[in-house]
């Protein structure tokens, strides 16, 4: 039960990191999807499948958090 609780403070963690930041990354990213792990940004795309099998050589899928960085906050759920 305790690696769920800690999977979920990463994912919450790195979507108020994300929330604290949108305003400059909007800047640098704006209409792609960027991957989180540990409140850094360790890959973006503006294609979501390119992105994730880039990431998913390198990082625990569990622990990131993926989010389109767009000037409009959508919120996408995968």
């Amino acid at each position: 039960m305790s690696e769920v609780l800690d999977l979920f403070k990463e994912q919450e963690s790195n979507r108020k990191w994300f929330e604290e930041n949108h305003e400059n990354l909007v800047k640098r990213y704006d209409g792609k999807f960027i991957a989180i792990y540990e409140q850094k940004i360790v890959g973006f795309d503006e294609d979501v499948g390119r992105l994730m099998e880039r990431i998913k050589k390198k990082y625990p899928l569990d622990r990131v958090s993926v989010e389109h960085v767009s000037k409009e906050k959508l919120q996408l759920i995968l």
